[in-house]
């Protein structure tokens, strides 16, 4: 077959597939990297941690959470964004905007989201805090300030600290943790009706 393809189509072909698997090993790569980052910045505060768990909205249908923590303090909800550029938004604007090689681009306020799953699950285990992080894993920062739940990897360790050093430890932490994974659904298991 490959004797009736010109020689530059073979070769022009060959670069290109080492050029597509060397694009998927660098993305893969900083993927890994970003998530090791936080697995390493979490490490003094996690007890536990569940990712990946679909829980019910509360509203008839289900919400799945990227990663949820437990810590000392409460629930930590993580959410990642591999977006890089400048970025600009607020708690309670509905579109962000990234800014990268001088084009701009608006993207949903991924707040909200965290917001939502925070209700959700406060309406599953009462009095139990509940803390949430968008972190944004890609080469990024917030030029005109960065809202107080959003994180680069940069600032991460340090925006954690911040909010688990004035926390307080809730009663019944355990209970509530036991409650959640055994409400939620992780790999396709049918959720537990109460």
């Amino acid at each position: 077959m490959f004797d009736t393809i010109p020689l530059y189509y073979q070769v022009t072909l060959g670069l290109l597939l080492l050029l597509f698997a060397w694009l998927i090993y660098y993305r893969f790569r900083r993927v890994h990297s970003a998530l090791r980052i936080i697995d390493e910045i979490l490490k003094p505060y996690r007890r536990d941690e569940v990712d990946h768990l679909i829980i019910p909205d509360g509203m008839g249908g289900l919400m799945e959470i990227e990663r949820l923590v437990l810590t000392e303090q409460g629930l930590l909800i993580i959410e990642t964004y591999p977006i890089s550029g400048h970025l600009f938004g607020a708690d309670h604007i509905e579109q962000w905007t990234q800014i990268i090689n001088g084009k701009s681009y608006k993207f949903t306020n991924p707040l909200r989201h965290c917001h939502n799953i925070r209700e959700s699950l406060q309406a599953l285990v009462p009095k139990i805090p509940v803390f949430c992080r968008v972190v944004f894993t890609a080469d990024s920062n917030f030029p005109k300030g960065k809202p107080a739940e959003a994180s680069v990897l940069a600032t991460l360790a340090d925006d954690l600290a911040e909010v688990f050093d004035d926390a307080k430890a809730p009663q019944r932490l355990d209970d509530a943790w036991q409650r959640i994974t055994r409400i939620g659904r992780k790999d396709q298991q049918p959720l537990v009706n109460e």
